[in-house]
């Protein structure tokens, strides 16, 4: 057995070349980062009859680290669910959570019911159903840089169905296995992480004003979410609950919310990888053979409820044909916290509950390592994921060349030689960095719509189009400032009315350097519309500062 951290130092190094690879073959990182744990986990090592590199006693020593991270991935996933988001999507995002939640949570009751589980085995199963996992679909949402009304719902839906999923599991456990439990209890169980959740935030939000260095908030941070944790889990709580609501609580009502998880994201990526390659390492690959007919048809209704169920309360909350369409397969990956609800579960409920265990195990590798890909798919086919994000970014130097550069800058250094720089050839286009899902509105929109459509997006301007899907021009802040103040005509005007033609459009032929003149020519805007070659009343993407910025930072000419 190798010393602990040398094997986390060579799981690292392992991680750097799969992660690499999977960009390259268009696969998600985390997928990559997953397989290293899988293929150096204790569990693999037992079927193949071979020594492992990270072994259960390793893991178990890892055990309080992995709980910390999962911490701050729930803090981030509560930091999500922005009360500005929820408005904006507004009350259709909890209509298309009781849809899913309810036909994910009823096809699986019934089905793993008709198979011959008793009936609390069933409502357990359904109510771990609802789970999704969030730190996968995040790294791959992260990976990709994806923007977009999809991303924008995935993460608040994700936090709803955990937050209920927990609340479900602990009443599930009190009047299911016990006969007659004290109504106190029930309530500790439930108002104790609720209760704890509010203070962390509110101690968060509190002293990250009073913080003036970036370093000393990071620290706050992770130190509130440890807290918490512990906390939790000395008292005999549901730490992911707490969590969850103390990333709501602090990112909500701290002035600067959502420097908060900017900030956050600097430091947690490293952790975040040993996080995937330690979930790798504890797969239970063999329970694949065990979970017989009830497995197959808990991951069969489950992947069904989730797809019908997105789809039927997308269209009944009045969303988009995107989120119609992509929202269900992004919604599948399952890890950490079904994991932790069934260890509870086999714990209070020793035979039944141990052979879910195994079940909810076998289904964790099936879902951990389809769910990443299909979050990819979604977010692609949505159009909120650039051609250059996907694409794997080449290392600027080979081996040699990059071998001679460090002899060579250690001579420079020493004052002997200078060193020569090249530039790297580029011919990135805006079609290698447009966002095809534009918000747009309808040049019938009422003033109303409008102002609350601008309010809500992260752009200062949005496209107006006609009934044929034709651009016909923007509505920016400036135009609105005097209808605004004119309440006569609130009710009169519509986005036609103020709408200015569009003077900042680029086509996907255009280079990247043509972009950035036209910003350069126009400082104050934001971002560049893109529109169809030799049509420019198609829209067809648009493109933003920070992207061209980005594009030209990693492929310099």
């Amino acid at each position: 057995m190798l010393p602990l951290l040398l094997t986390i130092g060579v799981l690292y190094i392992f991680a750097i070349g799969v992660g690499r690879l999977s960009a390259a073959l268009g696969i998600p990182r985390v997928t990559g980062y997953l397989l290293v744990g899988l293929v150096a986990g204790p569990y693999t090592a037992e079927i193949l009859g071979l020594p492992a590199i990270v072994t259960k006693a390793q893991l178990a020593k890892l055990s309080p680290l992995h709980d910390m991270i999962l911490s701050l991935i729930v803090f981030t996933i509560g930091g999500s669910f922005r009360l500005k988001t929820i408005r904006k999507i507004g009350s259709g995002l909890f209509r298309l959570s009781a849809f899913e939640i309810g036909l994910s949570a009823l096809l699986v009751w019934v089905g793993t019911l008709l198979m011959g589980a008793s009936p609390l085995e069933a409502g357990f199963l359904s109510v771990m159903a609802i789970t999704t996992a969030p730190a996968a679909t995040q790294m791959v949402m992260r990976e990709y840089q994806s923007r977009g009304s999809l991303t924008d719902t995935i993460l608040p839906l994700i936090g709803i169905n955990n937050l209920l999923s927990i609340i479900a599991f602990i009443l599930l456990m009190h009047y299911g296995l016990s006969t007659s439990p004290p109504f106190w209890k029930t309530m500790i169980q439930l108002l104790g992480p609720l209760g704890l959740g509010v203070l962390a935030g509110t101690f968060v939000a509190v002293m990250d004003q009073r913080l003036t260095r970036q370093v000393e908030r990071q620290m706050l941070v992770l130190g509130a979410v440890a807290l918490a944790t512990g906390a939790a889990s000395y008292f005999h709580l549901s730490a992911m609950l707490s969590i969850l609501v103390a990333g709501v609580v602090a990112v909500n009502a701290a002035p600067h919310g959502p420097r908060m998880l900017e900030e956050l994201s600097g430091i947690d990526y490293p952790f975040y990888v040993l996080f995937f390659i330690m979930a790798g390492a504890e797969l239970h690959i063999e329970a694949l053979f065990h979970m017989g007919v009830i497995g197959l048809v808990y991951i069969v209704a489950r992947s069904v409820g989730k797809f019908i169920g997105c789809r039927t309360g997308a269209r009944m909350a009045g969303m988009n044909i995107t989120i119609r369409n992509w929202l269900g397969p992004a919604m599948l990956a399952q890890a950490g916290l079904v994991i932790g609800l069934s260890n509870v579960l086999a714990k209070e409920w020793p035979g039944p509950g141990k052979n879910l265990q195994t079940l909810i195990l076998a289904s964790v590798v099936v879902f951990e390592m389809v769910g990443p890909l299909l979050t990819r798919t979604s977010l692609v086919n949505a159009g909120e994921i650039t051609v250059l994000n996907l694409l794997g970014k080449r290392s600027p130097v080979g081996y040699g060349d990059g071998l001679r550069r460090v002899f060579g800058e250690f001579v420079r250094s020493l004052g002997l030689s200078p060193i020569v720089r090249r530039n790297l050839p580029g011919d990135i286009r805006v079609s290698h960095i447009m966002r095809h899902n534009v918000e747009v509105l309808s040049h019938r929109a009422p003033f109303d719509e409008v102002v609350k459509t601008l309010g809500h997006s992260s752009y200062d301007s949005i496209p107006v189009v006609n009934d044929s899907d034709e651009l016909i021009g923007v509505v920016k802040f400036a135009d609105v400032s005097d209808t605004l103040f004119d309440p006569g005509l609130r009710h009169i005007v519509v986005a036609a009315d103020i709408a200015t033609d569009v003077y900042l459009k680029v086509t996907p032929e255009d280079t990247l350097q043509t972009a950035i003149l036209k910003l350069k020519n126009h400082p104050r805007a934001t971002f560049l519309l893109v529109v169809a070659q030799g049509n420019p009343s198609m829209l067809v993407g648009i493109v933003s500062h920070n992207d061209l910025l980005a594009a030209q930072l990693h492929y310099p000419r």
